[in-house]
């Protein structure tokens, strides 16, 4: 997949001062990185600092999920879109215990020295979508592939692959797909080619999906099925 993702020795050095950095300064250094590599959507060092030093693992041309105060312990696919003002929640309050507060069980505020209540990690499929202001709460482990949350949503629980999710709890809207089409469109696993590999099917990802366009699409770029 030649042509993916973008460095440049400006950004990398940037990416070297990171951990030395005052936190006041890490926000403007990462939308520093992300424009000299060409936008965070394909920035390998943006990237490489988010995974190292904030626990959000992103594939490439995925965005809007860059952000440490609002995403953390996250593993996000490729394609992804993020939408403006979303914010994931890894781990409640223990409502079990004598006190709620997180002195006791988060090591970063100090007095506790070990992570009594670990953050759930959370999966987010490739090409999924979340809506503006979408809430994703720890009940919810994985947010499937082509899904789609709406905006402002608070998410209690897992999201099926090209599922559409709205309300406060998110709830099943519809399918995006019927099952058959689904399975057709998983077979070409396409978001695992590049951009520069689909740009020859550009027309194929600009109509309603269908079965037959769909086994075209896959006859075109030549892929295999995916196994989950």
């Amino acid at each position: 997949m030649s042509g993916e993702g973008k460095t440049t020795l400006a950004a990398r050095l940037l990416g070297r001062m990171y951990a030395s950095a005052p936190m006041r300064l890490r926000g403007p250094m990462r939308r520093l990185i992300g424009r000299l590599e060409g936008g965070e959507m394909v920035s390998l060092t943006l990237r490489a600092i988010m995974a190292r030093h904030h626990g959000i693992e992103a594939g490439l041309h995925s965005y809007g999920c860059f952000d440490p105060a609002r995403f953390n312990e996250i593993r996000v696919g490729r394609y992804v879109s993020t939408g403006p003002g979303v914010r994931v929640f890894r781990r409640n309050h223990p409502t079990d215990r004598i006190s709620l507060h997180p002195y006791f069980y988060n090591t970063r505020l100090g007095l506790s020295e070990s992570e009594t209540l670990p953050p759930r990690p959370l999966v987010i499929g490739d090409d999924a979508w979340i809506g503006a202001n979408a809430i994703v709460l720890p009940g919810c482990g994985r947010i499937g592939r082509g899904a789609v949350v709406g905006a402002g949503s608070v998410v209690t629980r897992d999201v099926p692959d090209f599922a559409v999710v709205a309300g406060n709890p998110a709830r099943l809207i519809r399918e995006r797909f019927p099952a058959k089409l689904r399975r057709s469109i998983e077979r070409t696993a396409w978001w695992e080619k590049s951009r520069e590999d689909l740009s020859s099917s550009l027309h194929l990802l600009q109509q309603p999906a269908t079965p037959e366009l769909s086994g075209m699409f896959q006859e075109r770029i030549g892929q295999v099925e995916v196994v989950n």
